[in-house]
């Protein structure tokens, strides 16, 4: 299975959450919308994008999109050693280190 390294997880001023790749993903992760799991592959900013978090929490959106990804694209997202961590609370923050490994 691939693997691509997450290196910033965001929240954008628009409210959804952005993880961004380090290798700046392949032109095939656009397809991901045929999962219709409520993300998508921004191209312009490298990564796997929600839609807005209204009722799902950082947390969570982060294991939906990274469950997915590895079902339907068979690729396996981690986090890397230096996330940038932009506009995550610390308590959302402190959940995704404590579900996922680095």
């Amino acid at each position: 299975m691939k693997q691509e390294i997450i290196n910033r997880v965001e929240v954008l001023d628009t409210g959804e959450l952005l993880l961004g790749l380090e290798s700046n993903g392949e032109s095939m992760y656009q397809y991901v919308y045929r999962e219709a799991a409520g993300f998508y592959w921004d191209s312009d900013k490298h990564g796997f994008k929600s839609t807005e978090m209204k009722e799902w929490s950082c947390a969570q959106w982060f294991g939906q999109i990274v469950g997915v990804v590895r079902s339907g694209l068979g690729v396996e997202l981690a986090l890397g050693a230096n996330v940038n961590w932009l506009n995550v609370p610390e308590n959302q923050r402190v959940e995704i280190l404590s579900q996922n490994t680095i």
